[in-house]
């Protein structure tokens, strides 16, 4: 069962990242859940650059002025919200890399899901610009939440988009999916991508994809609606979308097209972790999406094809092809 305790915001206090802010305690007001603000100040003893220009610093003291510094944005970051019982932990911390600091703190303190935003402040003291997001996208343990500057508050969420590439991936993110779904009393639209197969130069023009596997489109479109039809979850509307193109400008088109209010991704996919941790297709649809971009992890499982009798009557499905 999904189930939100404990969320992590991550704050450099710019512009950029208070509406992630605003969003990540909506949901902790929504989830009955606690909120984690954490700072992360450079840490100058670690930094050969700034340890050499700050070196007549007594760094204690400077590290005293900053948590002032920090206690008072962070009330004041409070205060831009509607009071409510929503219980908040602020964390001061300090580190050189921000991403490590922040993934570590949400597996040592057992947090739930990570929100943040996709920019930060811009120059030397910058937090969460997007290489820092795709690190902890990469490494935190838990699923990541990020939020562009006009993403829509949670309780806006009605429709929920979930990109599948049917690997083995596939079922436990529907899985998940479901439940994220139906928390938001949302409907679901489940997308999967068939992507041009990459040729030599030689080949190009002599051989495509329909010549490989005819009719490509149909048979994923089959194999989608019996991952749907056979993966057990909590009921929630759902219709199947199967497109054909390049994966990460298909996700995000299609969820421009569908005003989606939120996209769930899985960690990993059919081309493996290489791929995923830097320069992927999640993380660019985490760049470069318009709505919030929901990072889960999951466990690999197999997928047994069915009988084409199998069947399920607990959703509504509709299938497209485009």
């Amino acid at each position: 069962m999904f189930k939100i305790d404990a969320i992590l915001h991550p704050t450099d206090f710019s512009e950029e990242s208070h509406h992630a802010f605003e969003y990540a305690y909506d949901l902790a007001e929504q989830w009955g859940a606690e909120l984690h603000l954490l700072h992360v100040a450079p840490s100058l003893g670690d930094d050969p650059v700034r340890g050499a220009f700050d070196a007549s610093l007594d760094e204690e003291e400077f590290y005293r002025t900053i948590r002032d510094e920090v206690d008072q944005k962070m009330q004041s970051l409070i205060d831009t919200v509607e009071q409510s019982d929503v219980p908040v932990h602020r964390i001061h911390s300090r580190g050189i890399a921000p991403a490590d600091v922040i993934s570590e703190y949400a597996e040592h303190e057992g947090m739930d899901i990570v929100v943040m935003g996709t920019e930060g402040r811009r120059g030397v003291s910058r937090l969460l610009l997007g290489s820092v997001t795709a690190e902890v996208v990469r490494k935190a343990p838990c699923a990541v939440l990020t939020v562009q500057e006009d993403a829509n508050i949670p309780s806006d969420v009605k429709r929920v988009l979930t990109p599948v590439d049917l690997s083995e991936f596939s079922r436990p993110l529907l899985r998940a999916a479901r439940e994220v779904t139906a928390t938001f009393n949302a409907s679901m639209d489940v997308l999967t991508v068939v992507e041009p197969l990459p040729f030599p130069v030689p080949l190009v023009g002599a051989v495509t994809l329909h010549d490989l596997m005819p009719d490509p489109i149909e048979q994923s479109r089959k194999q989608l609606d019996r991952l749907v039809q056979t993966t057990e979850g909590l009921p929630v509307s759902i219709e199947t979308h199967v497109k054909e193109g390049h994966a990460a400008m298909m996700i995000i088109d299609t969820a421009g097209e569908l005003d989606s209010d939120l996209i769930l991704m899985a960690s990993h996919g059919r081309t493996g972790l290489e791929r995923i941790m830097l320069g992927s297709v999640t993380a660019r649809v985490v760049r470069q999406a318009t709505c919030p971009v929901c990072v889960l992890k999951v466990q690999p499982e197999e997928i047994e094809e069915p009988s084409e009798s199998t069947s399920s009557g607990s959703d509504r499905k509709t299938s497209k092809a485009s």
